[in-house]
């Protein structure tokens, strides 16, 4: 994942976990966690959708946080 994805992805997460009242340290783990994860399982692949990179970042974040993790991939449908 590049920077500019992964920073993107840093400040959604974020906030979808301030609007959960997750911990400010809590979510920065969560975070970062869920970040390290994506890029060891998109080292594999050459060429990611947004769809493949939403599946993996919710499967990966849903070990953490089921809450933000639903949030997550369901903030258009909620919103």
């Amino acid at each position: 994942m590049d920077e500019k994805t992964q920073k993107s992805l840093e400040k959604t997460l974020k906030f979808h976990a301030s609007g959960l009242r997750i911990p400010e340290g809590a979510a920065k783990d969560f975070i970062d966690c869920t970040i390290k994860n994506v890029n060891k399982a998109l080292k594999s692949k050459t060429l990611i959708t947004k769809k493949d990179l939403d599946r993996i970042v919710y499967k990966e974040l849903k070990k953490y946080s089921a809450d933000l993790a639903y949030v997550y991939i369901n903030y258009d449908k909620i919103i």
